[in-house]
């Protein structure tokens, strides 16, 4: 029977064709396909931040038939452009939703004839929420665990208004459903570091429109997502000159100058957005020797000029108003070292709304978590590295100095001088990269679990670093797709493991817990 039916259907496709005396008229070149949704079918978003669905289709489309686009019944009136249609969202919270777009509503602009086909999305918007307790004592919670969308809009090419040759490090392109699995997986938030420079120009640095855009859209899918946002300034080094800056009071005022038109800017853009979204003021500040430069010999002038470009971009947000007058801004030390915040030269910026908090990144030590040793032939380790960690290593393949004491030591520091008197400190980034031997990963396992626990114990929240890279070695961080946020290098029970070392409560899973379970 079913070889029949093929049989005819071909005889009949055979008649059609040779009947037809301009086949053009039925076989079209344009196909139009939906590429992608701005929001995924049984999706629950924030009714505040989500006020568009958009269409991306494979070819350039145009409307043509507005009553075609119903939002629950009601005819909506749809804009198109190139190959996105986008069809305006006036949402409630705590509703259902059904978007349906009619065969034909929708047509290309290359052929009249070739119809997108029909189309229907439901979707839900969550409860009204109860306002957030933006306590300090509720930021560790409120944080929890968090990942970085690292070198992606912190590509940077060392000059201003020159895009980066190579486009984003990362080579991913971020969706919704990314920040979607994110928190499927258990983050609570996402640090997105942004370099700003190669996008800026002119003596306002204006920030191109379409840049600050597409990293808008992304804090808004993580917000949409529940996700709290750090945005930051991150790669813009290269003009934030600190060594010269520190010696020099032209170059120092004409960068302060820079650092409040460029955060101007951003302030104003994201002035709206609600209590989910954290400002980092900058990323790992210093003179290229990190922490053993001039720093060291220059009687604190690198420091004092740091306390002041901090204190200028607070200035600036501030100065914004809207949510930016009472919004949490992280303030990095010296390199975001927690060695530089815990001296006396380091100082928090004056804040009549008293909302800051310190950054700093962890990676002790780091010729285990960032250059381990070379263990076969296949690797691409510095050699001089490490690889194993803790108390458990073996003799020689473990720096002795910064194991687990040292973890412990530096994060009772923090919480002493900060937390303890109401100022938060969050860690930024802390990672290791992948190794390439079943035993150095075990060790990986073991130091990522305490560091994620002791972070707990003490009251940090913290984020992941993530560079997308697969495979181990050197600057592999890779945990998640940076595109779709799929699990990578099947890291999905070692990100459990971190989610739940630095969010539970149980009283009896400790640092001692942990510490008896090394690797032997």
């Amino acid at each position: 029977m079913f070889a029949l039916t093929l049989m005819v259907a071909g005889i009949a496709t055979l008649f059609t064709a040779c009947g037809d005396d301009d086949p053009e008229e039925t076989i079209s070149p344009v196909s139009l396909v939906l590429r992608q949704q701005s929001i995924a079918e049984g999706a629950e978003v924030d009714a505040t931040l989500t006020t568009a669905l958009t269409l991306t289709y494979s070819t350039s489309v145009r409307i043509a038939d507005a009553g075609g686009i119903t939002l629950n019944g009601s005819a909506v009136t749809a804009q198109s452009n190139g190959l996105d249609v986008s069809i305006p969202l006036q949402l409630q919270p705590g509703a259902s939703y059904t978007v349906r777009v009619t065969e034909g509503a929708i047509i290309s602009t290359l052929d009249a004839k070739v119809k997108a086909p029909a189309f229907a999305l439901t979707f839900t918007t969550r409860s009204a929420s109860q306002p957030v307790d933006n306590s300090p004592e509720a930021l560790p919670k409120r944080l929890g665990w968090g990942w970085n969308l690292g070198n992606h809009f912190d590509t940077s090419s060392g000059e201003d208004g020159k895009h980066p040759q190579w486009g984003y490090w990362d080579n991913a392109t971020p969706t919704q459903q990314l920040y979607a699995n994110l928190k499927k997986a258990g983050a609570s938030t996402v640090r997105i570091g942004v370099t700003w420079g190669n996008y800026q120009s002119g003596d306002a640095y204006t920030i191109e429109p379409a840049y600050m855009a597409e990293v808008r859209q992304n804090v808004e899918w993580a917000g949409q997502a529940g996700l709290n946002v750090i945005l930051n300034m991150h790669h813009d080094e290269y003009w934030l000159d600190i060594k010269t800056a520190a010696t020099n009071s032209a170059t120092n005022t004409a960068i302060k100058d820079r650092i409040t038109k460029t955060w101007t800017q951003i302030a104003e853009t994201f002035k709206s957005m609600g209590d989910f979204l954290f400002f980092e003021t900058f990323n790992e500040i210093q003179d290229g020797g990190w922490g053993w430069g001039d720093n060291r010999t220059d009687g604190g002038k690198q420091y004092r000029t740091l306390n002041e470009w901090n204190q200028t971009a607070v200035d600036a947000i501030r100065a914004t108003g809207g949510n930016n007058a009472t919004r949490w801004i992280g303030v990095p030390g010296y390199a975001a070292s927690p060695s530089f915040v815990l001296i006396d030269q380091f100082q928090l910026p004056t804040d009549a709304a008293q909302r800051l908090m310190v950054s700093v990144h962890f990676y002790d030590p780091s010729n285990y978590t960032l250059s381990p040793y070379k263990d076969d032939d296949n690797s691409t380790y510095k050699k001089g590295g490490y690889s194993e960690w803790g108390h458990t290593a073996a003799a020689g393949k473990a720096d002795t100095g910064s194991n687990e004491a040292h973890v412990v030591d530096v994060f009772k520091r923090l919480q002493q001088k900060f937390i303890a008197k109401g100022i938060p400190v969050y860690i930024g980034e802390y990672g290791c990269v992948q190794h390439t031997n079943n035993r150095s990963n075990l060790f990986r396992r073991y130091y990522l679990e305490y560091v994620c626990r002791a972070a707990h114990t003490y009251g940090m929240p913290l984020c992941i670093w993530d560079n997308n890279a697969t495979g181990g070695g050197n600057e592999h961080h890779g945990y998640f797709n940076h595109s779709d946020g799929t699990f990578l290098n099947a890291s999905a029970q070692l990100v459990q493991t971190m989610v739940n070392a630095a969010t539970s409560d149980d009283a009896s899973y400790t640092l001692e817990t942990i510490y008896q379970q090394a690797p032997q």
